[in-house]
Formats: C-alpha cells, sequence, structure tokens
C-alpha cells in the first residue's frame, strides 16, 4: 500500500469526523429554532486554529468539540432544554443510522466487494465516533482539555433543571 492511499483514508476519517461534529452542531441548531428561536445564530465545527468560514458556519482543523451560538442570549428555560438536547439527539441518531448500516450492510452489500470494504469500516468508524460524541455531550462534565472549560450539554440540562426547580414556589399545605 502506497502512502498516498493511507493519506486518503486519514484524509476521510478527518472528514467524517467534522462532518459528524457539524451535524452535531447542527442539531443544536434545530432545537433551537423549533424552540421559537431567532433565526441569527452561528456554529463552530472543530476546535484549534479556524480553516475558513462559510456564511454562519467556522470550520477548525481538529474535528473535536464545536460551539453553537445563538444571535440572542438563552434564558435558563425549559424551552432552552430543547437547544441543548438537539445536539446529543442528533449524535445518537447518527449512531443508530451508522450501527444499521454497518450491520446491514453483509445482506445488500457483497461481502469482499471494493464498496463492502469502503463501507464496512467507515460505517463501524462512524458508529463509534458518534457514539461516544452522544456520551461525552449528554454525562454532566466540564470539558478541561479541547473545549478549555466549556460545560457539556447533559450539565448545562442539569443547570437549567436545577434552577427551575429551585425558582418554583412550595405548593400550599392546606389548615386544617
Amino acid at each position: 500500500m502506497s502512502v498516498v492511499y493511507y493519506f486518503i483514508r486519514i484524509l476521510l476519517v478527518w472528514l467524517l469526523c467534522l462532518f459528524s461534529v457539524l451535524l452535531h452542531e447542527l442539531g443544536h441548531a434545530l432545537g433551537y429554532r423549533l424552540s421559537g428561536g431567532k433565526a441569527g445564530w452561528k456554529v463552530i465545527v472543530g476546535s484549534g486554529p479556524k480553516m475558513f468560514s462559510i456564511r454562519r458556519f467556522t470550520f477548525c482543523c481538529i474535528p473535536a468539540g464545536g460551539y453553537f451560538y445563538p444571535v440572542e442570549e438563552l434564558e435558563p428555560t425549559r424551552k432552552t432544554i430543547m437547544t441543548y438536547a438537539g445536539g446529543p439527539f442528533l449524535s445518537l441518531l447518527q449512531a443508530v443510522l451508522y450501527g444499521i448500516i454497518h450491520f446491514c450492510i453483509p445482506e445488500f452489500v457483497r461481502p469482499g466487494s471494493s464498496l463492502y470494504e469502503i463501507l464496512r469500516p467507515a460505517s463501524a468508524f462512524l458508529f463509534y465516533f458518534n457514539f461516544f460524541q452522544f456520551l461525552f455531550t449528554v454525562v454532566p462534565m466540564r470539558y478541561k482539555v479541547i473545549c478549555r472549560g466549556y460545560e457539556s450539554d447533559g450539565l448545562q440540562i442539569m443547570h437549567i433543571l436545577k434552577d427551575h426547580n429551585a425558582k418554583e414556589p412550595e405548593p400550599r399545605k392546606e389548615e386544617s
């Protein structure tokens, strides 16, 4: 196998990771719009040095991490939960889709064919990448390495639920 072959495979994996992160961030945008958010928002895909920007999308070199910036300040309400949950939901949806593709490929594509040799490892990789992206965003934690102290989507949802429950008045007790 030549160096070019390995370079193309590495480039493909890198592009697939960026694509998965992009879809995760678009999940946040979808949740934001469905919850009544305004049309203005911005997405940063990846982290590290900026490569290029197109309209409201900025792509960075490292295909890990990403940010969704709404044009308006998000009030901590249950509607805001849709914005934070949209990304992990889309990552889970991708993991399920790629898992189905991975396990159903032998039924529809002849094992040993070129298409099989491309789809089988790519779908397995995308399944695991998106599954772990789902886990790392839904588990409540603060990122210390790549995302420099940002909170996971799960932690932000937990804060909203905690604050919402703290603000609710206690039910009155009837006097007898």
